[in-house]
């Protein structure tokens, strides 16, 4: 399912996440706080292994990820604060706000993902999945207007077309082609709040039959 689907990276000195928990700490800015609802293990291993201490009949442990079949948890144990594996159904439902603003934050992510993937600028991306489709911007500028203040960067788009150079090798008339990049168009992204509410490509068509002709030098002796 989507919502489990996240990346796999470095959690702690020496515990690697795990790929189907989605980590709170990657998508909430508050801590979400669960009760244990009856005595239950806390273990080390997301297989039930490892025991690492009890959690006791009401007490309340952070909730740092939820896993398909686990919770990971950071509790206060007998000697001192721990992050284990505890098991759902012996914890308090999380509350169904919590969950829902959860869900969409997963689900935004991952939108973002696929857009970045796709190279496509969406209403909606922030600033730096715009880096990662086009890259540094040639102009920024800040507009203020009636509905607010906007920013707005620039980035020129190039094609490659043929030049034509004329000249002579041993008394025979020869054309030389190469190419060269040239500007015809630009792609323009404006931002509100940091996050693009518009994206437009201006394109002027340059076709490789308009070849520039490259006219040599005249020597007067």
């Amino acid at each position: 399912m989507l919502f489990w689907c996240v990346l796999v990276s470095i959690h702690a000195a020496d515990r690697l996440r795990q790929g189907d928990v989605v980590y709170l700490e990657d998508y909430l800015e508050k801590t979400v706080e669960l009760k244990a609802l009856r005595i239950t293990p806390l273990t080390f291993t997301r297989d039930g292994t490892g025991m690492l201490d009890t959690l006791r009949a009401n007490q309340y442990v952070q909730l740092l990820g939820i896993g398909t079949d686990r919770y990971f948890v950071q509790a206060r144990a007998t000697n001192g604060k721990t992050q284990g594996w505890a098991v759902p159904s012996d914890m308090e439902p999380i509350p169904e706000a919590v969950f829902k603003e959860l869900q969409q934050k997963v689900a935004e992510a991952e939108r973002i993902k696929q857009a970045i993937a796709r190279g496509e600028i969406e209403v909606g991306l922030p600033q730096d999945a715009v880096l990662k489709i086009l890259g540094k911007p040639k102009a920024k500028s800040s507009i203020i207007e009636s509905g607010g203040s906007f920013e707005q960067w620039t980035y020129n788009t190039y094609k490659t077309v043929p030049v034509y150079a004329p000249g002579s090798i041993n008394g025979t008339n020869v054309v030389s082609t190469f190419y060269q990049k040239v500007a015809v168009g630009a792609k323009i992204v404006t931002f509100q709040d940091k996050k693009v509410i518009r994206f437009e490509a201006k394109q002027e068509d340059v076709t490789p039959s308009s070849g520039q002709l490259l006219v040599p030098p005249v020597y007067v002796p």
